[in-house]
């Protein structure tokens, strides 16, 4: 072949990459990224142009392609890097294909080994670097790795977080990521670093995010009771309980205040609400161990058998290990019970321990339960039941126009996504919006 048509050839496979080059630009821009896929492909064929991988890598993560994508950036092209787009592709093929496709059972040092590699490549903007260090909070939070928290913490500058409110599957508004920022903040504090700072935070955080003041009020009474300030925490609890319904940990940590303070029938009626409140016995195992404690400490020797019998097999169930306090007391109560008959199961102890529980609320309240009726609540409402995800313990149901709360654990046998069902509504507080709503009960298929 001549000089002069090796020339020609030359300038019509430019011409011809050119002109591909432009239609996948076009087809990424307009987000027919299917299209463009295979384009990119045959510019990317020799890894040579930092631009056509960039793209490839760009088509591929919005397409969810990450087995694709993945062996393109894992190591990345070190001649590449220079290149934003090409850095910037890789960070977030890494993020989502790889870091936020952790087990959640992966261990701490796991999602801490994957997110430092990923900020080695040294991210521009505070959306990816908050997504890798999120990951790594949530993992450390859900294993009460506060240390970890606070290391985490400082690698993100709050004030360039965002604002604005992230809606759920609904629309509704609710955390920022500053906020979100200066609850962990918070949070850290109480547990490994400054108790007087997390107060002084809290008190920052209400006036700044008054749609979450709620939770930093909590965290104000929970740094005040871990200073050992009974009297303020107890203040800062009590107001908590007059602004709405509570959850049950809250509960919980209410009636560890007003049993420091020798407050024990107040906090055991506390303890009762709290495990009232919540059908995940598991989540329960530490109030059943302090609730039997409370009983022992006050004289309710079967009382306190039965939620000590409970917590055991709990952890027995969970594979957990059984503290050897805890086998001990139980070992010490039954022998002083001699004659009075151990429940035989869990369920069995369950059934005895609910039934002290409502014995102990309905005593207070001078009723067993409060009606819906007394609870200013709605009776004989008909609605639409909607499941949303799977992996969420609660759903709604939809009436003339209103969205009211529910627990699946709530259902009714057989009811299904999409069916009519009778029931009943009391009113709520829903957390996120910081505002009143309404939980339905008395839930049936009709």
């Amino acid at each position: 072949m001549t000089e002069l048509a090796k020339e020609e050839l030359s300038f019509r496979e430019s011409s011809a990459r050119f002109e591909m080059s432009r239609e996948a630009n076009n087809l990424r821009k307009s987000r027919e990224f299917g299209k463009a896929l295979p384009l990119y492909r045959e510019l990317a064929k020799d890894a040579s142009d930092p631009y056509a991988v960039a793209g490839l890598l760009h088509c591929l993560r919005m397409l969810g392609m990450f087995e694709e994508a993945l062996p393109l950036c894992s190591p990345p092209y070190p001649e590449h890097l220079k290149l934003d787009w090409y850095r910037n592709e890789v960070i977030w093929t890494l993020i989502q294909g790889k870091l936020q496709q952790l087990d959640e059972k992966a261990s701490v040092d796991e999602v801490v080994s994957e997110a430092e590699s990923i900020l080695a490549l040294d991210p521009k903007g505070s959306v990816a670097k908050w997504s890798i260090v999120h990951r790594v909070l949530k993992a450390a939070k859900a294993r009460n790795r506060w240390d970890v928290v606070s290391d985490w913490l400082k690698k993100v500058n709050p004030d360039e977080l965002s604002l604005t409110p992230m809606k759920d599957d609904r629309g509704r508004g609710g955390w920022c990521e500053q906020a979100m920022w200066h609850n962990l903040k918070i949070r850290s504090e109480i547990e490994v670093g400054d108790k007087q700072q997390a107060i002084l935070g809290a008190n920052r955080a209400i006036g700044l995010f008054p749609l979450q003041a709620r939770f930093f009020e909590r965290l104000e009474a929970l740094a005040n009771f871990r200073m050992g300030r009974l009297n303020e925490a107890e203040v800062l609890y009590g107001k908590l309980s007059n602004g709405g319904r509570l959850d049950w940990w809250i509960l919980s940590e209410y009636a560890k205040v007003l049993s420091k303070l020798g407050k024990d029938q107040e906090a055991l009626i506390l303890m009762c609400k709290a495990a009232l409140s919540n059908k995940r016995l598991e989540t329960l195992v530490a109030l059943f161990s302090d609730i039997g404690n409370l009983c022992h400490k006050i004289g309710l020797k079967k009382e306190a058998r039965n939620h000590l019998l409970l917590c055991k097999q709990i952890r027995e169930e969970q594979g957990w290990s059984i503290p050897q306090a805890l086998s001990s007391l139980i070992a010490t109560l039954e022998s002083e019970l001699e004659g009075i008959a151990s429940p035989a199961s869990r369920g069995a102890a369950l059934v005895e321990c609910q039934g002290f529980w409502r014995k102990t609320v309905g005593a207070h309240q001078g009723s067993r339960e409060p009606s819906v009726r007394d609870r200013e609540g709605k009776r004989l409402l008909r609605g639409k039941l909607k499941l949303g995800s799977s992996e969420r313990p609660y759903c709604f149901l939809l009436s003339d126009g209103m969205s009211y709360f529910c627990l699946k654990s709530d259902l009714p046998e057989g009811a299904a996504d999409g069916m009519m069902l009778q029931f009943d509504a009391i009113p709520s507080f829903d957390k996120k919006k910081n505002q009143k709503s309404w939980k339905a009960v008395n839930l049936r298929i009709r």
